[in-house]
């Protein structure tokens, strides 16, 4: 069996590892060797619980747990000697925390921001996920039948929910300093070979435009369209099927919004940015899953009464159900704004769903703007994400007509994926799209000026995917002091805007 690559996430040693028929393996282990601490780590452990008897009797959240057992660790550990000066302190406490909490065996792949997803079928099977680099590996992790009951109580405990016979499945949010993933568990009887686990890792750091582009997910041309398209406040619907980066991809539009937007988001798992330490007006609501029956806070409840909290750009995540379908577009009608997700494998089939599924209205469908298809394939054992098509309904032609069917209305294309060039090509002259054309008229838009701007923001792109300029704080600060029609491209004034604080912004 071949390595790949080995590296670090203290306190585990990470290995990736390939087989003669190309399956890959993900194999963690301690970066030091445990056995020799046996006693030790036992007669710590033994006193921390002994002195620790509130822990069985009051809910505490896993943060509010990592950081009091790690503060009882450290003075424990005071009372003994650490021989091997090979083995870090911190390296020594962070895994006796994790051993004491009895996640031991998963917690590499939980701090591992490489690991994307993690994947569990069945009780003692393996692991497997999804990383960022390698794709889909097969972990050496084998997770017990009692492990997995202490998994799933501590789920419940972050959730304050339970999981039996009568409710079968869970999903939670769980955020640490250390991790932020999205869990969902299923049970017997719904998992009739015992419990499986699907685990979404929401990456600490965060994806931004220009790091989707340098990764190929998106053109440059197409990129700086659709970032002019979101300045101009048009709505954006991102569609796609499961695991194909639709949220990664509203995270890094979103995140690049003007600074003196009021943002709403409304989701039931948290997986927007919070975005309040780049100084931006943000509101976030959670709301019930749709699985949860008799909510009082629904999703499409909150979507109405955003008609009423006066948002410059609204958030939605995903759309899931007819009932959300409805609220959306009552919202879109009413003349909100923003960015959602929603599962579909193309556009027309998405459109379809909402017609006929969800009876949403054809005329309604006027209201959509930017449309986005993203999708996902494996490259061997490597998963490529990839925006399909940038789409638009020509809303002019449109709105003189009277629809009966569905495939009347016209879609056009302004950015497709060509498989030749491996990349997104320019299907029409962007001046003439039907979103600009409606900025052309509102707004008294010449093609000089609009492609100045179109310049100027695939310019910038340019610079910082050559430069490796991804960090957040860099780019919010450099957008928020941005002009769009600053021409000639000045990369001097650009380098002072990059290091200017965010407060002096």
């Amino acid at each position: 069996m071949d390595q790949l690559v080995k590296y670090f996430v203290p306190p585990y040693r990470i290995h990736i590892l390939k087989d003669s028929s190309g399956r890959q393996y993900y194999s963690p282990s301690p970066a030091f060797e445990t056995s020799r601490y046996f006693s030790l780590t036992n007669a710590i452990e033994r006193k921390i619980l002994s002195q620790s008897g509130f822990l069985d009797t009051k809910v505490i959240r896993l943060q509010s747990l990592f950081s009091y057992l790690e503060q009882a660790v450290k003075e424990q550990l005071a009372n003994y000697s650490l021989k091997a000066p090979s083995v870090s302190k911190s390296f020594f406490i962070d895994w006796m925390v994790y051993r004491i909490v009895g996640l031991e065996e998963i917690m590499p792949l939980l701090l591992d921001d490489y690991v994307q997803e993690i994947y569990l079928d069945k009780p003692n099977t393996s692991l497997y996920l999804d990383h960022q680099d390698f794709g889909r590996c097969v972990s050496d992790v084998n997770l017990s039948d009692s492990v997995l009951e202490r998994l799933k109580t501590r789920l419940c405990l972050e959730k304050d929910a339970i999981i039996n016979y009568l409710n079968p499945s869970l999903k939670v949010d769980v955020q640490t300093d250390k991790f932020h993933i999205r869990a969902t568990m299923d049970a017997p009887p719904l998992a009739s070979e015992g419990i499986s686990l699907n685990v979404r890792k929401l990456r600490k750091k965060i994806w931004t435009l220009p790091e989707l582009i340098d990764n190929k997910m998106l053109s440059i041309e197409a990129a700086a369209y659709l970032f002019f398209i979101m300045h101009h406040r048009k709505n954006i619907t991102i569609i796609g099927e499961p695991g194909t980066g639709k949220t990664t991809l509203a995270n890094a539009i979103d995140l690049l919004t003007p600074s003196q937007w009021r943002k709403i988001t409304i989701e039931d798992v948290i997986e927007s940015i919070d975005q309040s330490k780049y100084n931006k007006f943000q509101t976030r609501f959670v709301v019930s899953p749709f699985e949860a029956k008799n909510s009082r806070r629904s999703k499409s409840e909150e979507i109405i009464k955003l008609l009423h909290r006066s948002p410059s750009w609204v958030y939605l995540g995903e759309i899931q159900t007819a009932e959300h379908s409805r609220a959306l577009f009552e919202a879109l009608s009413a003349g909100l704004v923003g960015i959602q997700t929603c599962h579909g494998r193309t556009i027309e089939l998405m459109l379809m769903r909402w017609v006929h599924q969800h009876e949403i209205s054809l005329a309604s469908l006027l209201s959509l703007d930017l449309l986005i298809s993203v999708s996902s394939s494996f490259n061997d054992w490597k998963i490529v994400r990839k925006v399909n098509r940038l789409s638009e309904i020509p809303k002019d032609l449109c709105s003189s007509q009277i629809f009966n069917k569905i495939d009347e209305i016209q879609l056009i294309d302004i950015f497709t994926f060509c498989p030749k060039k491996q990349s997104l090509t320019k299907q029409i002259d962007l001046f003439e799209t039907p979103l600009v054309k409606t900025l052309r008229k509102s707004k008294n838009l010449s093609r000089n000026e609009f492609e100045k701007e179109l310049e100027f923001i695939s310019n910038l792109l340019n610079y910082l995917i050559e430069k490796k300029i991804f960090d957040p704080s860099q780019l919010v600060n450099l957008f928020n002091n941005l002009t769009l029609k600053q021409v000639p491209f000045d990369l001097d004034n650009l380098g002072q805007m990059i290091s200017k604080p965010i407060n002096e912004t």
